[in-house]
């Protein structure tokens, strides 16, 4: 009987341990959007991009702390390296094309006028805040949803392309509840979920998170600028630009984290190497 019992507490704590990180990751979330939404009507403007920046640091650093307890990692080198960062950012190639894309489209054709901001603001706002969001969503988002796969002795590109799958449907919905409509929500759920599947795939590819949260923080810089803008115009080149050339920006994303999911990931092909 006590045999019996061991082996049921192992089996428990095993499947604990591969899909623990997801329903964490959606309560760190669902904490971190109460707090927010409380802070929220006492700051604005320059304080609230700064507070907001602050949050995010401390649920970053708090979560860090519980997975390396919770995954018996010894030291932040063992989650907070530069291992594979350059071969992340090819992977992450595609998703740098939205760079230049978004800067014409919404800062160039688009824009009516601008809101007079000042140095502060547009600090606090493109800089810290994005950089403090790349560091925590990547964490929470990437490190934590996708840990089960490397507690699985059945790493294959089937179980890889499963948790982008994940990472998509969480990513996607956890964006979308914010939306006021529920056309507004699908288009959110469809498109932040796009960028969920591609970071999880150079995540994947390169178990550097690292590299996906400077992905991370360099997209959404550019993300965040139209904030600054008064309104769109309804110019041809923004509709052609917004309704049909996005989209297929986004399917080149798609289609090059299917590669990079499919691929043999960095660390795989290095055991190889050592073996032979």
């Amino acid at each position: 009987m006590a045999i019996k019992s061991g082996l049921t507490t192992d089996i428990v704590m095993d499947f604990l341990k591969k899909n623990i990180g997801i329903p964490l990751c959606i309560l760190f979330v669902v904490v971190f959007d109460i707090i927010a939404y409380a802070l929220g009507p006492h700051f604005y403007g320059t304080g609230w991009y700064l507070v907001s920046s602050l949050q995010r640091f401390l649920f970053f650093a708090l979560e860090l702390f519980i997975f390396m307890k919770l995954f018996k990692k010894l030291k932040a080198s063992e989650v907070i390296h530069m291992k594979g960062f350059k071969q992340g950012l090819i992977a992450g190639i595609a998703m740098l094309l939205y760079v230049p894309f978004d800067f014409i489209t919404y800062c160039v054709i688009g824009p009516e006028g601008w809101n007079t901001v000042t140095v502060p603001m547009i600090i606090a706002c493109l800089v810290f805040q994005q950089l403090t969001t790349g560091l925590w969503e990547e964490l929470t988002f990437r490190v934590y949803v996708c840990e089960g796969y490397y507690q699985s002795e059945n790493k294959t590109a089937r179980r890889r392309i499963t948790y982008a799958m994940i990472s998509f449907l969480i990513f996607g919905m956890l964006h979308a509840v914010e939306c006021d409509s529920l056309e507004v929500a699908i288009y959110r759920f469809l498109s932040t979920g796009i960028w969920g599947f591609a970071f999880a795939a150079v995540y994947l590819y390169t178990h550097n998170f690292i590299v996906t949260a400077f992905l991370h923080f360099i997209t959404d810089i550019f993300l965040n600028i139209p904030n600054f803008v008064t309104g769109f115009n309804d110019s041809v080149a923004l509709t052609i630009m917004d309704n049909y050339v996005l989209w297929v920006i986004k399917a080149v994303i798609l289609v090059v984290a299917v590669i990079f999911l499919i691929r043999k990931p960095i660390e795989e092909k290095e055991m190889l190497n050592n073996e032979s």
